[in-house]
């Protein structure tokens, strides 16, 4: 379970890799504009191997719209790279010495999702793999994107499983 909407989102100040403008990523900085989606994430879980294609897809879609980062149980250098590989084209950010915005967001399993507002309130979360949550994803970000979404993230035969838990 990670915090609920309507929760307080905890504010962070991590080091980041990649498509950002400096050395560490705030939350204050990634929802300064609007909305942010925080995708927590393992490189060994077998789950978010699966899912983060998908998730980058949101990121290419919305991502000029919705600001999104990962949040990486794992350092840097590997991390990257293996975003790098599931074409995951946004920010990284450090959260593996000892897993403390992990914990404060109460994130028990990966992957996980938190959608936090301007305002800094929790709006929707998620953990595992459903394609329906995915497409409902997508549909959430266009909205607050205010554009049409061109399409489901998901569908049966794209070879992902309706379900996977995390």
């Amino acid at each position: 379970m990670t915090l609920p909407p309507g929760s307080p989102a905890p504010g962070f100040d991590l080091p980041q890799a990649g498509a950002g403008t400096g050395p560490r990523l705030s939350l204050a900085e990634l929802t300064r504009a609007g909305p942010a989606l925080l995708a927590f994430f393992k490189t060994s879980c077998p789950v978010c191997r699966m899912s983060f294609p998908v998730w980058g897809e949101l990121a290419r879609r919305y991502g000029d719209a919705v600001a999104v980062a990962a949040v990486s149980q794992d350092p840097l250098a590997g991390a990257r790279r293996w975003l790098d590989e599931a074409g995951f084209p946004a920010p990284v950010l450090d959260d593996s010495d000892a897993f403390a915005t992990s914990a404060a967001y109460q994130v028990e399993t990966v992957p996980a999702l938190v959608l936090v507002g301007a305002d800094g309130q929790v709006l929707a979360e998620s953990q595992g793999w459903d394609r329906d949550r995915a497409n409902a994803w997508d549909r959430e970000l266009a909205a607050l994107a205010a554009r049409e979404s061109p399409g489901a993230l998901s569908t049966p035969g794209d070879g992902l499983p309706p379900q996977r838990p995390g």
